[in-house]
């Protein structure tokens, strides 16, 4: 079977880490400083602070920007469901925004219905590597928060995804673009928040009772996302040049396939098919080939709410299937799973 997704790692990882298990330091240290220099730098950001994952970074950052109680956070309903933990963490409200088709992102028409209910942040995750359209969200006057967990290292108008918002959250998980088993990390131009994120991350050596979290990446990680943020642009690339090669193929399928803009790439190669995705994940997987629905359950569904101006959400989350790509694919397993499509679609 080949996998949906797979890490690219090599021996510069495992010197890496075994450095890092020789120094005997493992915990928050010289590593995750010299990362947070790092990924500040290719970012272009002024304040990086890491954390032991993306979901923590979501958490952290909503707490920063003085959400609570009853405030209410928009986000797309077809996303995963760290944004719903993260708006549960600081009891604040759920508001559920459609997507746009094209972009499978969220529609900035249907966050504006949602602007009178007490909305006080926007979660803008950039889907499957293609950019959110910032332009319009950034009129309506609310903090955006930019989720880059499946964009590290696209731009917009030049400028690296992350960093053109309040503030830009990552994730370093195994299966993300950059992987180091785990992690996160924020960036922003804002030192007050980074600031209060940096704060939050850690409860030792403080003497006030103000709740605080163990948020800390570690050594361990950060020593090999360091690695991986060497390789991160030839990641990048290959997942460009192995997107154009399925539109090549798969443009002669009656599979609707995604459009990425400048500067965008394929996290996920993400097709839309008539046939469903149920049925499709089940045929892909007889020939060899682990497919997936790109979101495994939209939030409206997870809390039982109609989906009342979700109408693009509901189609996409029928029609919708991701298929591997990523950088350690072989040539081999790319041309099976280039046929396996042609075949089914």
């Amino acid at each position: 079977m080949i996998p949906h997704s797979r890490p690219s790692l090599g021996p510069e990882e495992e010197e890496a880490a075994c450095r890092v298990i020789r120094s005997g330091m493992l915990a928050q240290g010289r590593e995750v400083a010299a990362f947070e220099e790092d990924l500040g730098k290719l970012l272009n950001a002024d304040f990086v602070v890491a954390l032991s994952s993306g979901s923590a970074a979501l958490h952290l950052t909503l707490l920063a920007l003085g959400i609570q109680s009853g405030d209410g956070v928009i986000m797309p309903a077809y996303v995963c469901t760290a944004l719903l933990h993260a708006a549960a963490h600081v009891q604040a409200q759920p508001l559920l925004a459609d997507i746009t088709p094209q972009t499978l992102n969220i529609a900035p028409e249907s966050v504006q219905r949602l602007l009178d209910q007490n909305a006080r942040a926007i979660l803008v995750p950039h889907m499957f590597g293609q950019s959110a359209d910032l332009d319009a969200l950034s009129q309506l006057g609310l903090p955006i928060v930019e989720d880059c967990a499946m964009a590290l290292g696209a731009t917009r108008h030049q400028k690296y995804l992350g960093t053109l918002g309040e503030i830009g959250i990552f994730s370093f998980y195994a299966t993300k673009v950059l992987c180091a088993g785990e992690g996160g990390a924020i960036a922003t131009s804002n030192a007050a928040l980074a600031d209060r994120v940096r704060d939050l991350r850690e409860y030792d050596g403080r003497k006030d009772a103000r709740p605080r979290f163990n948020y800390k990446m570690t050594d361990l990680q950060a020593a090999i996302a360091r690695v991986q943020l060497q390789k991160l642009k030839g990641f990048v690339q290959k997942r460009r040049k192995m997107g154009q090669q399925y539109d090549l193929v798969l443009k002669h399928t009656s599979a609707q396939i995604p459009e990425f803009s400048e500067g965008s790439f394929p996290f996920r190669y993400v097709i839309r098919h008539e046939k469903g995705a149920h049925t499709l994940v089940n045929e892909f997987e007889a020939r060899g080939v682990a497919a997936r629905q790109p979101v495994f359950y939209p939030l409206h569904k997870c809390l039982n709410q109609p989906p009342t101006h979700l109408s693009q959400t509901e189609l996409v989350y029928q029609e919708a299937l991701s298929l591997p790509l990523y950088p350690a694919l072989t040539e081999s397993e790319t041309h099976h799973i280039l046929q396996v499509a042609q075949d089914l679609l």
